[in-house]
């Protein structure tokens, strides 16, 4: 029969001022279990007589079978155990003690006699002791060696209780973290669900319900039938059943009274628990934006539409002008010519006032039509040359450039895939701008640098400058910064520029100061297009007059 006796029991035995033994455990410590397991009783209340000093819990065990019961009962920091014991000896009891879940690593201690000493720790060892007692017993080495098991339990213990502490900590946060997001999810009316492969729903969080019009009790709920487009329900299974996650595709569902709206649907294929698939996403109502996104593209068409009738509008109105402007030039030039000795001097005025009117009204014809080319032209992309480009423009403005004295300078020019025809035009204007805007003989430098994935081109002038606040309205149509009798012009020539670079998907803009000259910067994308053919040239390109 097993025998226990308690540390309070032990203290009422203690001498007045004895002190624990050198190795003894703190006894700030809760008292802890040690079980001597011995089949005679002297011999067992020997070994408790020399770790009473220890004050801890000790239990007695007279055989194998009674230390099993007691180790059903609770944990001990240590086992103190008999080898020659009757019936279950030593070796087997701890065999059985090994093969127990609940006690495979509480540590024993052999006790056993000199002259069996090697064959008993042999043996010992192999079935999972951790130290030997040999008989006689030592006091002092048999209370150091139990007390190193006593501190190593509780630290095992102290180890393990804080480990669970950091779990459910751990735990507790997870909780706390998942109802702040079930909370936001909820208030920012986002549907959480979880649905088998079928599409029956197995949970959904209350907006999920909320935003497809569904009791929120309800289990009778399978996703798949709400979709209204039966296409895009099969596009998403697809695509997720391929195992790639769909995030934010626009579909149309039906709630439970009918309606139908735009959801943004995410969804992914997962394991929980493994073995078991099911589909997991969110949605969101993105019908205000659906609906905002499809007014403006409405508008966008729209206003496309609306551009490409007034730049249509533009040409054939410039084109039928032609003809009453030629008849009025023609008429006015003649009426000078052979009755100006029958006019007075204010009728040859008036007569100067017409024609002079008739030139500039040719002059802004010819720029309408260009500027309607620009846009209304379908780009014909082809390999261009920028430094053939540049000879024909300086060959078209030859007389300009004559009577101006100018320098046209430029360093070495890329080959780029694009419409030759408006790319000319635009350098034309940038070099015709320059030397029409000058106070002194005009230098102009036309250069290009790859800049990332585009050229960046210049047109360096030494001319009179743009005022800064000037800079951002200087593109628009009909934009004319000085007076037409000290710089002709129509205001079109800027416009046409940004039009033809924006046509290639570039941008344009400038750097000036009143005085300091100008420069004008354009970029392009690289495109080669190493499989179109070189540009056949450009006979011939009008500049329309910049600014």
């Amino acid at each position: 029969m097993s025998e226990r006796r308690g540390a309070s029991e032990r203290k009422a035995r203690t001498r007045s001022g004895s002190t624990a033994p050198a190795g003894a455990p703190s006894p700030a410590g809760d008292p802890v279990n040690i079980l001597i397991v011995d089949d005679k009783a002297d011999k067992a209340m020997a070994l408790e007589s020399l770790l009473f000093d220890l004050n801890q819990n000790i239990i007695k065990a007279r055989s194998g079978e009674e230390a099993l019961r007691e180790l059903l009962r609770g944990e001990f920091a240590v086992i103190l155990l008999d080898v020659k014991m009757p019936g279950m000896d030593g070796f087997e009891t701890a065999q059985m003690i090994r093969a127990r879940k609940s006690s495979e690593h509480t540590p024993i201690i052999f006790i056993t006699a000199y002259n069996d000493g090697e064959t008993d720790m042999a043996r010992g060892y192999a079935l999972g002791a951790v130290d030997f007692i040999f008989s006689p017993v030592v006091p002092e080495v048999l209370r150091a060696k139990v007390a190193v098991f006593i501190d190593l339990y509780r630290m095992t213990r102290q180890v393990r209780m804080q480990g669970e502490q950091l779990r459910l900590a751990a735990e507790q946060r997870a909780v706390s973290v998942q109802m702040r997001l079930d909370s936001l999810l909820n208030r920012l009316n986002v549907g959480v669900f979880r649905t088998d492969l079928d599409g029956r729903l197995v949970e959904g969080n209350p907006a999920f319900f909320r935003l497809l019009g569904l009791a929120s009790a309800s289990t009778d709920v399978n996703l798949h039938d709400l979709y209204v487009n039966p296409a895009e329900r099969d596009a998403v299974v697809a695509k997720v059943m391929a195992e790639e996650q769909v995030q934010g595709l626009a579909v149309r569902m039906r709630r439970g009274d009918g309606q139908h709206l735009w959801m943004s649907m995410t969804k992914t294929l997962i394991e929980d628990p493994p073995g078991t698939k099911l589909l997991q996403g969110l949605i969101e109502d993105v019908t205000a934006r659906k609906e905002a996104e499809d007014v403006l593209i409405r508008k966008s068409e729209e206003l496309a539409r609306s551009n490409a009738e007034l730049e249509q509008f533009a040409y054939v109105a410039s084109h039928d002008l032609q003809e009453p402007l030629r008849m009025l030039s023609a008429y006015s030039s003649l009426l000078s010519k052979r009755y100006a000795n029958q006019l007075d001097e204010k009728a040859q005025e008036f007569l100067g006032y017409t024609v002079e009117g008739a030139v500039r009204m040719q002059s802004l014809i010819n720029d309408l039509l260009s500027y309607s080319r620009a846009g209304a032209r379908d780009t014909r992309a082809q390999l261009v040359d920028f430094e053939v480009v540049l000879d024909r423009c300086l060959f078209n403005l030859q007389a300009a450039i004559q009577e101006a004295q100018a320098t046209v300078t430029h360093d070495p020019l890329p080959k780029i895939a694009g419409d030759e025809v408006l790319l000319a035009q635009l350098i034309q204007n940038l070099v015709a701008n320059g030397i029409k805007f000058r106070s002194q003989p005009p230098r102009i430098h036309v250069s290009a640098s790859k800049v990332g994935e585009v050229w960046e081109f210049s047109v360096r002038d030494n001319g009179i400058g743009i005022d800064p606040e000037h800079h951002d309205r200087i593109f628009g149509i009909f934009q004319r910064l000085h007076p037409r009798d000290r710089f002709g012009g129509t205001g079109i020539g800027l416009a046409v520029c940004r039009k033809v670079v924006e046509r290639h998907g570039g941008k344009i803009w400038l750097e000036s100061a009143v005085g300091q000259g100008s420069t004008f910067h354009f970029t392009l994308p690289d495109r080669q297009a190493d499989q179109l053919e070189p540009a056949q040239g450009v006979d011939h390109v009008g500049a329309t007059s910049a600014r």
